[in-house]
């Protein structure tokens, strides 16, 4: 053995008879037995909040001498999944080897290795419950943010106290309605998977009578019928009617392809679903602490406004069709947009608005377009032979004129992102009485602009009201209006999402991002 390897053998067997050495020794022998000893294939995964810990407690090894916190902590993990969390991540299988080491030949190294691993354990438990267990997955994180909002070596050393921490969950974890409803149904789906040689059964038939076996199985299945034997067609519809509710479908009885499909989607993929949702509620509880906070969400096309954590106005959305999918994003609205420009994006300029051009040379002015060089100044259209122009040579900008029929209509939320996509107004009111509201290039189109924006500007808010109150003006120069204040803005993307409310729904995975 070296000289340094020894050296760092005789700093943990000093550690281990004597806590009586300076704080700052101590820390730095558990960092070195857990990084440079060669007998250990254990790494902390928690190492600031480890040593944190250890701090607050004195350096006292409070694992190895409570069999309680030990199995407190043990009983968590076996229940993680009713959580949504993993019980692999935290290493069940190295605790309880460890525990059996302690038992079966307790040496002072034993000891060590099993209070560490306990204690890294529970604070990855407590990170997970408070803050998720992954980051959320956006394409563009503009914000950098990660959940930074609680002192978890501090919370543990409080639970550890006096033999506390089988209560750590209850205490902690969220209660919020929205929270509480996802945890249940998760709970829901995985008491009947863990029912013996449970199988998803799969429903073809739309008949709403005792004779289609399958339906009245899944609805068993899916927790809306408890006694499956004889049921009456009324008792059959009303069932089939909860379930359309819950995937967010006309609520009808009638067994539309949209509504089989949803019936189909197995339970495993409901419950990664729902668990993806419930960590993703955790890791937004430190950003929806601090403020104000906006979240779009792209299977349910809605968006909900949060006052600090709190949801004071919510609005339909139709973002991306599937060609044309809304990016996940996180950013932050800066400025408001009235009477915007529409720059038509170059994809859209040559594919779709090119060849009506080419078809009738009045499209432009029947439909308030300008013709702008690259530089930025426009162009008469009449003098430009359209004809000779393609996807491949077309040297112009195409903008849509303000007015009520532009595009964006009379508002635009700015926000920066490398994909040119914003919230925005729009004349075309109609589609937001849809269910399924998959229809834009990306953009997402806001029922509620004028509210939101109006929330937005606060004080200056009267600037809208001037501009609405004169109706549609067109050629008005569009009029930029700093927000109040930044605030955050997050696109992501959740089967399972939850109206003001706090209700939940399984929306359709259009972007077929859970596959199955």
């Amino acid at each position: 053995m070296s000289l340094r390897k020894c050296l760092v053998f005789v700093k943990v067997i000093l550690l281990l008879l004597s806590f009586k050495l300076p704080a700052q020794t101590r820390v730095e022998n558990l960092q070195q037995f857990l990084t440079g000893n060669p007998v250990s294939t254990y790494r902390i995964q928690f190492e600031k909040e480890v040593n944190e810990f250890y701090r607050l407690n004195g350096y006292q090894l409070c694992w190895v001498n409570s069999e309680f916190n030990r199995r407190s902590l043990q009983q968590f993990i076996l229940h993680a999944e009713e959580l949504g969390l993993i019980p692999a991540d935290y290493q069940p299988q190295q605790l309880s080897s460890s525990e059996s080491d302690l038992v079966a030949k307790p040496t002072k190294k034993d000891s060590l290795i099993t209070e560490l691993r306990f204690a890294d354990a529970a604070i990855h438990f407590i990170h997970d419950v408070l803050m998720g267990n992954s980051p959320e997955p956006v394409s563009y994180n503009g914000l950098q943010y990660s959940p930074d909002c609680f002192n978890i070596g501090g919370l543990l050393h409080s639970y550890t106290i006096g033999e506390k921490f089988a209560y750590v969950l209850s205490d902690l974890e969220q209660k919020e309605t929205a929270y509480l409803s996802v945890k249940k149904q998760l709970n829901a789906f995985l008491q009947q998977t863990r029912v013996p040689e449970f199988k998803d059964v799969l429903v073809k038939s739309v008949k709403l009578n005792n004779s289609n076996q399958p339906l009245i199985q899944r609805l068993g299945q899916l927790g809306f019928i408890d006694d499956t034997t004889l049921l009456s067609e009324q008792r059959i519809k009303n069932s089939v009617m909860a379930a359309q509710s819950l995937f967010g479908l006309q609520n009808d009885a009638v067994l539309k392809l949209t509504a089989l499909k949803a019936f189909n989607v197995p339970l495993a993929i409901r419950i990664k679903e729902l668990s993806a949702t419930l960590n993703c509620l955790r890791w937004l509880s430190c950003m929806k602490q601090q403020g104000h906070t906006i979240l779009v969400n792209i299977p349910s096309a809605n968006l909900l406004l949060f006052e600090r954590n709190k949801p004071v106005l919510e609005s339909r959305v139709i973002v991306g069709k599937r060609n044309t999918p809304t990016p996940t994003l996180c950013s932050k609205i800066t400025e408001v947009i009235l009477y915007p420009y529409w720059n038509v994006p170059a994809k859209i300029a040559t594919r779709e608005l090119l060849p009506e051009i080419k078809k009738n040379p009045g499209f432009l002015e029947e439909n308030n377009y300008q013709v702008l060089n690259k530089t930025g100044k426009r162009l008469n259209p009449l003098t430009i032979d359209w004809v000779s122009l393609s996807i491949s040579n077309f040297p112009y900008i195409i903008r849509q004129s303000t007015g009520c029929d532009n595009s964006l209509g009379i508002v635009k939320l700015n926000f920066y992102n490398p994909y040119d996509v914003y919230l925005h107004d729009t004349p075309g009111k109609n589609l937001f009485s849809l269910n399924r509201r998959y229809f834009s290039h990306g953009c997402m189109r806001l029922e509620k602009a004028i509210e939101v924006a109006r929330f937005l500007l606060k004080e200056k808010s009267i600037v809208i009201d001037a501009l609405v109150e004169k109706g549609c003006l067109k050629y008005q120069s569009p009029i930029a209006v700093p927000a109040f204040e930044p605030i955050p803005v997050f696109v992501l993307y959740h089967t399972a999402w939850l109206n003001a409310n706090g209700r939940l729904v399984l929306y359709e995975d259009v972007y077929n991002k859970f596959h199955w």
